[in-house]
């Protein structure tokens, strides 16, 4: 006679059995199966020699060696060009509309290596307010890239760059705010008004630029370009602060995007699998 206990496990053994069946068929048929919710399935395949399918994530900066990765690996693959982040995913089991989706987990990654001299540009140039210290220092480190501009022209053109520059981190140094007020008042038999006027102004006793323009290499492999910056002043607090905003530079990031795409195709060209500016996130 069975204790209570063991019918339980007898009941147990059934019940697994069924549903393992049900999994099986489903695998081949329907594809979809009803399972009690206290049942858990579990996977296999780490008790295997090797796994079922290639799953996982490959990071690298070397465009040879993601074009080389995603070859090597590649099912039925795309890559995506992320133009903000400017960074190429290849999925490599993404799958087509002839031979259907894949589970797209398999990935190779190519993140573009910004350099030093871009980065420093972005810190500063944000249209958010910076010190005069602060773009002053910035003009002195990266004087070999700058040449300043004032609405005229180019201030003292003819001038070597060095001394142009020199004198641009001198008037950034030097900005002064002027303040003056006005009042005017007028007086007659049935009225009286009176307005004021308060007028902020700075300058230096060196020529202002209005342009900077910053010529360098943004990322590892892009071609050099000039990034034209518009610079402002903010006079309502209590320290002069400078703005610098970018022109354009969203059609920059365009550009760069599109640069950067044009460098993997070229590098997968052989594969013949897509490269499309976007990027691409799996449903559920």
């Amino acid at each position: 006679m069975f204790d209570q206990e063991a019918i339980q496990y007898l009941q147990e053994g059934a019940s697994i059995s069924q549903a393992s069946n049900a999994v099986s068929h489903a695998f081949e048929s329907q594809k979809v199966v009803a399972l009690p919710e206290n049942f858990k399935t579990h996977d296999l395949e780490q008790y295997l020699p090797t796994r079922r399918r290639a799953r996982g994530t490959m990071t690298t900066e070397s465009v040879n060696d993601f074009a080389k990765y995603f070859q090597d690996h590649v099912e039925q693959g795309t890559v995506f060009v992320d133009k903000d982040a400017m960074k190429a995913v290849g999925i490599l089991n993404l799958g087509d509309p002839d031979n259907g989706p894949g589970h797209a987990d398999n990935k190779a990654v190519l993140s573009l290596k910004s350099l030093a001299a871009y980065d420093a540009l972005r810190k500063v140039a944000n249209g958010q307010a910076q010190t005069q210290a602060t773009i002053a220092e910035w003009m002195e480190d990266w004087q070999d890239l700058i040449k300043c501009f004032h609405e005229g022209g180019e201030i003292d053109e003819g001038i070597s760059r060095g001394i142009t520059t020199a004198k641009c981190i001198a008037a950034v140094r030097a900005i002064t705010i002027e303040a003056a007020r006005k009042v005017e008042s007028e007086e007659g038999q049935l009225s009286a008004s009176r307005s004021a006027f308060e007028s902020v102004k700075a300058s230096s006793k060196h020529t202002l630029p209005t342009h900077i323009y910053f010529k360098t290499v943004p990322y590892v492999g892009l071609a050099e370009r000039v990034f034209v910056l518009r610079l402002g002043i903010l006079t309502g607090g209590d320290k002069t602060s400078i703005v610098l905003r970018p022109v354009k530079m969203e059609e920059h990031q365009q550009e760069m995007a599109e640069e950067f795409a044009g460098i993997v195709a070229k590098s997968l060209e052989m594969t013949g699998y897509p490269v499309l500016i976007g990027s691409y996130a799996k449903g559920a």
